[in-house]
């Protein structure tokens, strides 16, 4: 049981990524694995230690413009962030040790609570969401799975903040991570962009396009 609930929750963190899109957390932009892909999908995994961290996905190559504000998402899941550390200690820690060392009363009471948590933790996010003017309507779904299967609920509050796309290409995000890191998600990026020049036909404007951001990435040139 304990097997089933771990392994639901670490394939609940990967994430599929679109060409040249990134998640973005805290300062950290991370383009996923170059070895693997799902049907043109780059595979990327969230940290299953941070579940109380906010992660976002930023806009994909080509994509149109998003009318939700990264700051907003941020501000608006920062109080609900730390119950979700919580949910982690009581589905794969606390629940368990109940179930083998105090069956009963014990584990039936850390049951509920991990899910009157879960419960809340949905609700506060719709609250913040609509105060935010944020749609709520990825909730709906991602609300049902949380309840319907607790160790998903762990990652409560990260899978509201990839529910949609952030106000900002992964070029945009290079802007907000440390100088240290720059210059390696640039490479990737520019990595990335050479691959979906490679299927498009010459002559094609967003390959041209896409040769003008190359260029501006490989020489340290243009808004970053």
């Amino acid at each position: 049981m304990v097997a089933v609930a771990a392994a639901l929750y670490l394939f609940d963190c990967v994430v599929l990524l679109e060409r040249g899109q990134a998640l973005w957390s805290r300062g950290a932009l991370s383009f996923g694995s170059i070895h693997y892909q799902i049907r043109g999908k780059v595979v990327a995994s969230l940290n299953p230690l941070t579940p109380f961290i906010p992660a976002f996905r930023t806009l994909p190559l080509f994509a149109g413009a998003s009318n939700v504000k990264a700051a907003d998402a941020a501000r608006a899941l920062a109080p609900v962030s730390a119950l979700g550390g919580l949910q982690l200690l009581l589905v794969l820690f606390a629940l368990p040790y109940c179930l083998y060392r105090a069956p009963g009363w014990p584990f039936f009471a850390a049951l509920v609570l991990a899910y009157v948590n879960a419960l809340f933790m949905l609700t506060a996010i719709a609250w913040r969401f609509s105060r935010a003017g944020i749609s709520r309507r990825p909730l709906l779904a991602l609300g049902f799975g949380w309840l319907a299967c607790l160790p998903l609920s762990i990652n409560c509050v990260r899978k509201a903040g990839l529910a949609f796309d952030m106000d900002g290409d992964a070029r945009k995000q290079i802007e907000m991570i440390p100088a240290e890191k720059r210059e390696q998600a640039k490479a990737r990026l520019a990595a990335q962009i050479e691959e979906a020049m490679l299927e498009l036909e010459d002559g094609d404007e967003r390959r041209l396009a896409l040769a003008l951001v190359k260029g501006e990435l490989e020489q340290g040139h243009g808004r970053l």
